[in-house]
Parts: structure tokens; C-alpha cells; sequence
């Protein structure tokens, strides 16, 4: 009897990490093949029929009881042959990872509380909501939307004002210069953090950009998805942080002088746009965790 299927198995991921699933089923099944080959049998079978008559007299029959045997005698049977039939049933890397995540919850290895305190490093968990970027990278993504559309809708200078725009774009160009090859250093590593903020602490995601689906992340930003992954680290009060430069360079910078390194950001210029507060560290209850698959 076929399984009844819940909503969980039929997933459509926006990130896997195909390599994480392909070694824990491997870890789990001893090793395992992609492609499986499933043997079955047919039975063909057709129906034949057989009518005679039949007249069968004895002398002990005709002397005793004086009876003929006369009639019809008709027959019907099954005439079948076996046909067998191979199928190859090939796994995709979504239907793997549902198999994945069936396996841990079937083995009760799979933590769906979000409960920090409670949570171990190591464990696989499983969280629901809603993604954000990386609060640093968002605000740098924010300031070059924001000098684009600066120019977009500025007025052509008058003829005697043309030297002095010449040097403010030129100028704008640099400043963009720099944001976007900061932003770049964010991301240098081939990694990317995603924000997922709720009651009991935040979660910080530390995700390979390489498995994003379409390489788009604007696919994860905005939506609710369910997030199953690997904890690697647990900052269980507020007295200890995440640093989100820790991938960069700037991560050997002390707090005095990387404050110093932001104060171009939060000048009396930057103060009359709507920008999101500038973040560099998440305070506990907080945790890294490595996403295995991000999915609806």
C-alpha cells in the first residue's frame, strides 16, 4: 500500500546544499545508488473454452439402474504467461532531500522548537520565517539604490554649475566605488548571511551562494520559508554576539576603530533617508547555523 505523502515531502527549494545530502544519506544508508532498478511481473491471461458432448453407457448402469449418461460437458480455464518488466527509478537532489528530512524526523534527530537555550551544538534543527540579508550588506545595497536613483531624477545642471556637478558625480562614483567593493568583502568568501529574527533569538545563516537557486537571492528575501540546517554555533545570553565581519578582514579591527570607519555612514546627510540601522554583530540569544535546504 502506497504511503500517504504530507506536505513536508513535496518541498520546493530555493537553496540546497546538495553535497550535505548526498554525505548523510550515504553516512545513513551505508552508501546508496541514485538510480535503482525495481523488477516486476505481469500476468497475461485469456480465456478459452471448451464445449462437447459426452454419451457414456455400461451394462452394469443399463442393467441395475437403466441410465444413459448423455449431455454436454463445457469447460473454461485461464491460459497466462508472465512477462516481467524493469524500471529504473531515478532520485533527483529535491527528492533526496525530502528523504533526508524524513529519515531525521522518523529518528526523532530533528529539533523543531527553536528553543536556544535548549538547543546543542551539532543538533539538526528545523525553523519557520522570514529571511532578511545580512544587515550590513543590506544597508550597503541601500546607499547605491539610493545615489542611482539620485541620478536618475536630478535636473541637468545650469551651464555655470556643470564644473561643480562634474566634481560631485565624480566624487558620488567614488564613494559608490568603495561601498560596492566593501560589499564584495562581505561576500568574498563565497558565503553570504541571511537574518532570521524571532521570539527566542536571532538566527544567522551562513549560506554558500553557490547552491542558491538561479543564483538569485531575491527569491529568499520577502518570503516565509522553512529552514532545515546544522547548528555550529550558541550565543545563549546577550553578554555574547555574532560578528558579521568575522568572514572580512575587518574582523581584527577593534569596536573603537571600526566605529570610526562607520561614522561616514551616519552623518547628518545620511540621516534624512529612510536606511535600516547599521548592524555589525547580532546579540545573543543568537546561533550560527549552516543551511542544509531552504524551501516552501
Amino acid at each position: 500500500m502506497k504511503t500517504k505523502l504530507s506536505h513536508t515531502q513535496l518541498m520546493v527549494p530555493v537553496y540546497i546544499n546538495e553535497k550535505i545530502v548526498l554525505d548523510m544519506l550515504a553516512i545513513i544508508e551505508d552508501g546508496f545508488s541514485m538510480v535503482s532498478q525495481v523488477n516486476s511481473s505481469e500476468q497475461k491471461e485469456s480465456t478459452s473454452g471448451q464445449i462437447g458432448s459426452v454419451n457414456a453407457t455400461t451394462s452394469l448402469l443399463n442393467k441395475l439402474l437403466k441410465i444413459d449418461l448423455k449431455g454436454d460437458i463445457s469447460h473454461t480455464g485461464n491460459v497466462g504467461e508472465c512477462e516481467n518488466i524493469s524500471k529504473e527509478k531515478v532520485h533527483t537532489n529535491v527528492s533526496l532531500l525530502s528523504k533526508f528530512r524524513t529519515t531525521l524526523e522518523s529518528e526523532k534527530l530533528l529539533d523543531t522548537t527553536s528553543d536556544i537555550s535548549n538547543t546543542k551544538i551539532g543538533s539538526f534543527i528545523e525553523l519557520e520565517g522570514e529571511l532578511q540579508k545580512n544587515p550590513l550588506i543590506d544597508y550597503m545595497d541601500k546607499i547605491i539604490d539610493m545615489f542611482r536613483m539620485v541620478d536618475i531624477f536630478s535636473d541637468e545642471p545650469d551651464l555655470g554649475n556643470k564644473k561643480n556637478a562634474s566634481l560631485q558625480k565624480k566624487k558620488e562614483s567614488q564613494i559608490i566605488k568603495q561601498i560596492k567593493e566593501f560589499s564584495a568583502e562581505l561576500k568574498h568568501s563565497g558565503t553570504i548571511d541571511f537574518i532570521l529574527s524571532g521570539s527566542n533569538g536571532t538566527i544567522v545563516l551562513s549560506a554558500q551562494e553557490q547552491y542558491l537557486a538561479n543564483d538569485n537571492i531575491s527569491e529568499i528575501i520577502g518570503g516565509k520559508f522553512k529552514i532545515l540546517g546544522k547548528v555550529i554555533a550558541i550565543c545563549k545570553d546577550s553578554s555574547e554576539s555574532i560578528d558579521l565581519l568575522r568572514k572580512t578582514t575587518l574582523s581584527v579591527l577593534t569596536d573603537e576603530i571600526l566605529a570610526d570607519f562607520f561614522a561616514v555612514f551616519k552623518n547628518d546627510d545620511m540621516k534624512q533617508f529612510n536606511l535600516p540601522e547599521l548592524v555589525t554583530k547580532i546579540k545573543g540569544p543568537a546561533m550560527i547555523v549552516i543551511p542544509i535546504a531552504i524551501y516552501a
